[in-house]
């Protein structure tokens, strides 16, 4: 569930430009866990483990969809 809930943070990294802004501004200032509490104050609770994970995951996916020629899924 928690990875899950980490894919949505990053997912919603990529949707929402204010919050991607604010992170290019501290770009070398933030970790693993200063991501994990970012996502804490958007009611999403995971661990740097499970961030790490769907980090992998999401990369994981984006090559097989780009690999066999399919679309970005909405959203």
């Amino acid at each position: 569930m928690s990875v899950q809930k980490a894919l949505m943070f990053l997912t919603a990294l990529r949707q929402d430009a204010t919050l991607r802004s604010a992170l290019h501004e501290r770009q070398d200032e933030v970790g693993l866990d200063d991501l994990c509490a970012i996502a804490r104050g958007q009611g999403l609770v995971f661990d740097a483990t499970h961030l790490q994970t769907a980090f992998r995951t999401d990369w994981a996916l984006r090559a097989l969809r780009q690999q066999r020629g399919l679309a970005r899924p909405p959203g």
